[in-house]
């Protein structure tokens, strides 16, 4: 096939705006060329909108993705686009177009028994999933009609799942195969050591004892993390490999009551803040109390060591999730000498640690790069619980470079 200039071409109406940006965003922090009609303005003015716009839905993207609504269907530049995008569709013998709906309005050319994704019934973050998948290839599946009831996940190569225990022991499995839908995961691991091994037995031998395992599991797969319990742990022995089907569960019991509390003038996002750069960067409050108010920064004060005890006792447990300090350097100990492996468990573990504590609820981008024995350069950017009706999430920025 040949290169595209756009991994993505959006089409939306102007009233719908808010979804695209948001999947635009996601995708271009992933590193893939979207065509965001906002982004383009500088290269899109003074041409002929019409020629150019049929030129990018109909030859310039790997896929399109349409915002299907009522305002969509009224709307005269996406009807040029759609026809354009069909025109392309027309002639491949492939999935092109990717429709989003966001109600039941009737588009001409989408026929009502083709493949959807419902935006009543997911979220952005699951549609940039879907995404993701078939622009690395990932999957040759149709889209769903419904991702909320099954949202299959094929893994690529060397794609690795984390099961952390409650001891914070963490296993980081070979992913042969993942499907995660609203309530279960579903996974082919191959581990790599008999230890792994064992700990996959444990689960199945607790699983059907009298008293089952009490505490849920830490689960993370790419940017996202559960707790979970074990439903169904089984091996397939072949002659060339070992591979173990895992079932889980997501388990409400490792959830907490949303953190969303300011204290002493400090914001909840810059609590998340100050959360996420402990997670990352291993940063102690103490190297950054020149930032906070002054009643913070006298510790022979007794007011400002109580504001020190107080504000570390909110950094460090985020929605009941304990994190006295970043789990990257104690990892590097362990793997460190092997570089791909290393950068894929610290990112794993991040993510987990981020998104359990409830710091963020979406990773928009986290890249690890390991600079030499020393030091791992970090760039995140995350988006926080939303702290009321109405009010947009923050967006918090951690840029830096984490001790080993």
């Amino acid at each position: 096939m040949t290169e595209k200039k756009y991994d993505v071409a959006l089409s939306f109406a102007g009233e719908d705006r808010h979804y695209a940006e948001e999947l635009a965003e996601r995708l271009e922090a992933r590193g893939y060329s979207t065509f965001y009609d906002k982004n383009e303005l500088a290269h899109l003015l003074g041409t002929n909108l019409y020629d150019r716009l049929s030129s990018i839905y109909k030859d310039e993207a790997r896929y399109c993705v349409m915002f299907l609504s009522k305002h969509y269907g009224q709307d005269r530049w996406t009807k040029h686009e759609r026809e354009s995008a069909q025109a392309r569709a027309f002639e491949e013998d492939r999935e092109y177009i990717i429709p989003v709906r966001l109600d039941d309005t009737e588009i001409p050319g989408i026929l009502p028994t083709a493949g959807y994704l419902d935006l009543r019934s997911i979220s952005i973050e699951e549609v940039y999933q879907v995404l993701v998948e078939k622009l690395s290839g990932t999957t040759s599946q149709p889209a769903p009609t419904d991702i909320s009831t099954s949202a299959a996940t094929e893994s690529g190569p060397g794609e690795f799942a984390l099961l952390l225990t409650e001891d914070r022991k963490a296993y980081f499995f070979p992913v042969q195969s993942a499907y995660w839908n609203s309530t279960e995961i579903s996974l082919e691991l191959l581990p790599e050591s008999s230890e792994d091994a064992a700990f996959l037995h444990s689960l199945r031998t607790n699983r059907g004892s009298i008293v089952p395992i009490r505490n849920p599991l830490a689960f993370a797969l790419g940017d996202h993390a559960a707790w979970v319990s074990p439903q169904e742990i089984a091996q397939n022995i072949s002659s060339s490999q070992t591979v173990w089907k895992v079932v889980l569960e997501e388990d409400s019991r490792g959830q907490y009551p949303v953190d969303n509390i300011t204290f002493s003038h400090i914001s909840p996002d810059r609590i998340a803040e100050m959360r996420a750069r402990r997670i990352l960067l291993d940063e102690k409050l103490d190297e950054k109390l020149e930032e906070l108010p002054v009643h913070f920064q006298n510790r022979t004060d007794m007011l400002g060591s109580l504001n020190q005890i107080a504000l570390e006792g909110l950094i460090c447990e985020g929605n009941g999730f304990q994190i006295p300090k970043s789990a990257i350097p104690f990892l590097y100990r362990s793997v460190g000498q092997t570089v791909g492996k290393f950068e894929k468990f610290a990112r794993l573990i991040s993510v987990l640690y981020l998104k359990l504590s409830n710091t963020v609820e979406d990773v928009l981008q986290l890249d690890l790069e390991l600079l030499n024995p020393e030091e791992l350069q970090i760039r995140f950017k995350g988006r926080c619980p939303r702290q009321g009706i109405g009010v947009e999430p923050p967006i918090i920025e951690v840029n830096g470079i984490c001790r080993l």
